[in-house]
């Protein structure tokens, strides 16, 4: 394992541990071939299983960033509010209370976006990002 990669998931994993985010012992955190992190059920999942519980206060969101009076302010909803609250934090490196976490998000990824409507019912099903995702391709045009 790269160890620049392998610091910043030490980092990160006792960064959930400070922010009270909890795992389930069947998953793995690990570094993929490509570079970034990935997650790994070491044993099969069923439908319901709780793998992880992570709180509101330890999401990254427009409401929970420090720009959200911005954000709030110039009417930002949405994916653009999002990116404008990662954005933000990004930018204050180390003194962003997410410094941790956002060290492991690729500097570029698909978006939730230009998922399919089939693989975000698939994959976030039940979470807040599913209810952010609707809320967000309501103003969109298909």
């Amino acid at each position: 394992m790269d160890v620049a990669i392998s610091s910043r998931l030490r980092a990160f994993e006792s960064w959930m541990r400070k922010h009270g985010v909890v795992c389930s012992d069947v998953l793995r955190l690990d570094a993929s071939e490509a570079g970034g992190v990935n997650v790994r059920a070491l044993a099969a999942l069923r439908e319901g299983d709780v793998v992880a519980t992570i709180p509101r206060r330890a999401c990254v969101t427009p409401r929970t960033s420090g720009a959200a009076a911005a954000i709030k302010d110039a009417q930002l909803g949405g994916t653009l509010a999002l990116a404008v609250a990662v954005m933000y934090e990004r930018a204050w490196g180390a003194e962003s209370p997410w410094y941790d976490y956002l060290r492991l998000i690729p500097d570029c990824e698909p978006v939730l976006l230009v998922w399919s409507e089939d693989e975000v019912a698939r994959l976030l099903a039940g979470t807040e990002l599913d209810k952010a995702d609707s809320e967000a391709r309501q103003g969109i045009p298909s």
